[in-house]
């Protein structure tokens, strides 16, 4: 791999995560009761690593369509940001 790849490859991960959104988003998860009460329920469902993942996706942005619900740049960039997030790699990350 020559250097400009491997430039390129840490640009998008972020400290063992495929990127920021992910870390950040697992960072939440973890240290927040409320939320980490969602990523052990997405974690206790009998299903596919991959349903699990869809659920809490799911569970989530029915959270960040309360939160905001008119059409914005905020809302914009919110949604840009939890749309980066690997849910995947998030539930893989906190299976036993």
């Amino acid at each position: 791999m020559n250097e400009s790849a491997v430039e390129q490859q840490a640009n998008l991960t972020y400290n063992g995560w495929s990127n920021y959104e992910t870390w950040l988003g697992h960072l939440w998860l973890t240290n927040d009761e409320y939320n980490y009460s969602i990523l052990c329920e997405a974690l206790e469902l009998e299903a596919e690593v991959s349903d699990k993942a869809e659920w809490l996706k799911r569970s989530l942005s029915w959270q960040l369509e309360d939160i905001i619900d008119e059409a914005s740049l905020w809302q914009d960039l919110l949604n840009q940001a939890f749309s980066r997030i690997d849910w995947i790699e998030i539930i893989q990350n906190n299976l036993d």
